[in-house]
């Protein structure tokens, strides 16, 4: 068994670096979501949920202006998520799985109240 260097404290490895999807547990809520990066010129980091979506799901995502995702798991590749644009769902049922925008069920932890607000910027 080869053994890795482990990577140096100052690297964050939380943020994906590629298109390849890694399941990561919501900061928020504490649900698993999918995370990568979606796209080849301005990649923009996703998170979304890993549950696939009927075509009804999907249009109710889309309609709640959710942003739906390709799932595509090859058996020799890992999993990674793909846009699905305007013409990849007008040429019907994508054979891949689905996923849709993470929507968080839980609000954020609420402020720390201790702090003075000042209308000084330091």
């Amino acid at each position: 068994m080869i053994r890795r260097p482990k990577p140096p404290p100052w690297l964050d490895l939380s943020t994906p670096l590629t298109d390849r999807a890694r399941t990561q547990l919501c900061a928020w809520c504490r649900h698993p979501v999918l995370r990568a990066l979606v796209g080849h010129v301005a990649a923009l980091d996703v998170r979304a949920d890993p549950k696939p979506l009927t075509p009804l799901e999907e249009i109710t995502a889309r309609l709640q202006g959710r942003t739906t995702y390709c799932l595509r798991i090859h058996p020799a590749l890992k999993p990674r998520l793909l846009n699905r644009s305007p013409e990849h769902i007008r040429s019907g049922r994508c054979r891949h799985l689905v996923v849709a925008d993470h929507h968080c069920t839980r609000k954020p932890a609420p402020a720390d109240h201790h702090t003075t607000h000042t209308n000084r910027l330091f």
